[in-house]
């Protein structure tokens, strides 16, 4: 019987959830690694071009307008209906998107891509849920290192599994692998299932004129936070234009092998896990502004390699710098967030911020496959970098210290 007391819904740390929570992201990191590294090699062995390839990243990808509405839709109701089960409908769906993809690669069909890529994208309908579980399960004052923690979790995998990924792709076809991350969801679904606690009650009626309401404000930032959505979305923007398409760039411009694409994964994973931690902690105790101008600030140098360079050992030492821009970035902009609204409000806020971001930057992978057929892997990369500039302005002129919310 499931346990409805007060108690079972306790606002306290729930320190037990980091644990659980820390797992399902390792399993979500090893499997998820793998997938990124074979996803655009795959769409294009399938006949898909450059230009396909980002639509469907348009779609479904990171940033996909699917993905966005999905985060919007999840955090509203996961602040009403509770955490727990958006993780368990995350896993259903990215279960059901990987047999999709196996059986386009049976049938060698790539428009079955696209179904496939749209589950992914409703996916992460659990990503808002996710980041207020690790919220209201860490102690006040830790949140830095809590999304760290998380962070490092889903990092360690990739040290190893996008390598191991890419040549168990070259022996097993991509038919082969991707019954191998279907079956590490799973295991990822049973242990949420199983262990993982609620930390938020049903505590709200459910009526479609609310639901409305709430999408209706997922498209204007919150009152004191337009400089940081529009910073964040701008970011998305850029980096979607151009390195979110580097895998399938790589491929069709330097005929990069899979195996290679793992490696360059796996030294970013290793770098990015050794990173995170120390990082964490320092934001704990320090200003959040000044790290997101020096985050996006690595991304000028970033793409003047991918610009310049054509080797393969370029590529590989530029994943350290990649892996310090996302460490310095994407736990900061979850702690800019958490200090910035107070609980009660967190997971519709975090859906807020995707949706804010998501609906500005879900073109960017087409248009980025559109400027990649026009002028090369240059092109894309060169509207990345203008996109860190304006970035950098937003952050420097609109953005302001939040002041915390400490009332978890």
């Amino acid at each position: 019987m499931t346990d409805t007391s007060p108690r079972a819904f306790s606002s306290e740390p729930q320190r037990s959830n980091l644990h659980v929570l820390a797992a399902n992201s390792f399993l979500r990191g090893a499997h998820t690694s793998i997938y990124n590294v074979i996803w655009q090699p795959f769409a294009l062995s399938l006949g898909a071009s450059m230009p396909t390839v980002g639509l469907l990243n348009s779609i479904g990808g990171m940033n996909g307008i699917f993905t966005t509405l999905a985060q919007s839709l999840g955090g509203w109701l996961a602040d009403r209906v509770g955490r727990k089960p958006f993780i368990l409908a995350s896993s259903f769906l990215i279960v059901a998107t990987y047999a999709l993809y196996a059986l386009a690669g049976v049938s060698h069909v790539w428009g079955l891509l696209l179904i496939g890529i749209v589950l992914s994208g409703l996916a992460a309908l659990s990503r808002p849920a996710i980041s207020s579980l690790t919220a209201e399960s860490a102690h006040s004052g830790r949140h830095a290192s809590a999304f760290s923690l998380m962070m490092v979790a889903a990092l360690v995998p990739g040290i190893i599994a996008p390598t191991l990924g890419g040549w168990a792709t070259e022996q097993l076809g991509y038919v082969g692998i991707f019954p191998i991350l279907l079956a590490i969801e799973l295991v990822a679904l049973v242990l949420v299932w199983r262990y993982l606690r609620e930390t938020r009650a049903a505590h709200a009626a459910l009526s479609w004129r609310a639901l409305a309401h709430a999408f209706a404000r997922s498209i204007i930032p919150p009152k004191g936070l337009t400089g940081f959505f529009l910073a964040t979305a701008g970011d998305a923007f850029a980096w979607s234009l151009g390195w979110g398409l580097l895998n399938g760039m790589l491929v069709k411009s330097y005929g990069f092998s899979v195996e290679q694409l793992g490696v360059m994964a796996s030294v970013m994973s290793l770098s990015w896990a050794l990173m995170q931690m120390p990082i964490g902690r320092y934001v704990d105790k320090r200003g959040l502004k000044g790290m997101l101008v020096f985050s996006e600030s690595l991304g000028i140098p970033l793409m003047l390699i991918g610009i310049t360079q054509r080797s393969f050992e370029f590529f590989v030492a530029a994943q350290v710098l990649f892996a310090l821009t996302a460490a310095t970035w994407v736990p900061v902009v979850n702690t800019f967030l958490t200090r910035a609204v107070p609980a009660s409000e967190r997971s519709e806020a975090f859906g807020r911020l995707n949706m804010f971001r998501g609906l500005i930057a879900f073109p960017a992978s087409a248009i980025g496959g559109v400027l990649y057929d026009w002028g090369g892997i240059g092109l894309p990369l060169t509207a990345n970098l203008i996109g860190c500039c304006i970035v950098i302005a937003i952050l420097v002129c609109f953005v302001h210290e939040p002041a915390k919310h400490d009332h978890d």
